[in-house]
């Protein structure tokens, strides 16, 4: 686990970005806690999310979706695949091509990791009402949409 915040309190001539990455860097170590129960790694998460849809994907399509190499996709993977979350298969039009996809029990896992996250959320938005949470989801998406390595043709920005 890392370490917390640097800071916890904000002045108003605070860098904004220091403030967003301290709270960022806070929530992110609140959503690892939770999932600590299951033994899963946020990362672990980004993939099974990325598979959430049921479709068959390449792992190469998997990563770029996600801004992550392929090669540390692919130890993420054989964890999963390990727990039976995840089935790989060789693509049947290029045997260099691997598919996969999540299984029924990787879907009941991620149901499980989304109540299990459930609590870190409450404690993420505890004296936000549902206006405050809408509000805060499109300013940081505007944040998000300003800095994301996409708009410096860079790619995709990592989920985790």
């Amino acid at each position: 686990m890392r370490k917390a915040p640097a800071t916890r309190s904000v002045a108003a001539d605070e860098p904004l970005g220091f403030v967003v990455a301290s709270v960022g860097n806070a929530a992110a170590l609140a959503f690892e806690a939770a999932l600590a129960e299951a033994d899963v790694h946020p990362r672990h998460f980004a993939v099974m999310r990325g598979l959430r849809d049921g479709r068959e994907q390449s792992q190469q399509q998997l990563a770029t979706a996600l801004g992550i190499p392929a090669s540390r996709l692919v130890g993420l993977l054989q964890v999963l695949i390990d727990r039976g979350f995840v089935e790989r298969r060789e693509a049947p039009q290029d045997a260099r091509a691997k598919l996969v996809r999540l299984t029924d029990a990787g879907r009941g896992e991620l149901q499980r990791l989304f109540e299990l996250a459930g609590e870190s959320e409450r404690r993420l938005t505890a004296g936000l009402s549902a206006q405050d949470q809408a509000e805060l989801r499109r300013l940081l998406d505007v944040v998000y949409g300003n800095v994301a390595p996409e708009n410096a043709q860079v790619g995709p920005a990592r989920v985790w």
